[in-house]
């Protein structure tokens, strides 16, 4: 395990309930980076946006509650701007993204954990893990 208090080091149970956890960017508290959450925020990041583009996209999302995050991906363009406007609003730019950063950063390390999870398979009737169903051995 890493003595860098930055790292995350979590089992995939861990990493799936920290990512449905609420979490805080500054004094903002965000909405728990769930399946609705992550789906928009691939949908608005962009192939050539880059960096802090689609990093402003991913947490931006995560201060949206599911009305809010389903309307923005009703309207891409729009939700870009107000997402724009939030950051600016926020004092966040490309000199001064740290904030924003350490959360992408940990929402995507929460989601690439959890992401890894597997669903244990069961044969039979009496609910018994399948050896060759994959997932983690009970």
């Amino acid at each position: 395990m890493s003595e860098d208090p930055q790292t995350l080091d979590l089992t995939t149970d861990e990493a799936l309930l920290s990512s449905l956890a609420e979490h805080e960017l500054e004094e903002l508290k965000l909405e728990p980076f769930s399946l609705l959450r992550q789906t928009i925020a691939v949908d608005l990041c962009d192939r050539i946006g880059g960096g802090f583009f689609n990093r402003l996209m991913t947490v931006w999302v995560c201060t949206l509650n599911p009305k809010e995050a389903l309307r923005a991906h009703a309207d891409a363009e729009e939700a870009k701007l107000k997402a724009f406007a939030w950051a600016e609003e926020r004092g966040y730019s490309l000199f001064n993204a740290k904030p924003l950063d350490q959360a992408y950063d940990r929402l995507e390390k929460e989601y690439a954990a959890s992401a890894r999870a597997h669903i244990k398979e069961t044969s039979g009737t009496n609910g018994e893990p399948n050896p060759n169903g994959g997932g983690q051995p009970a």
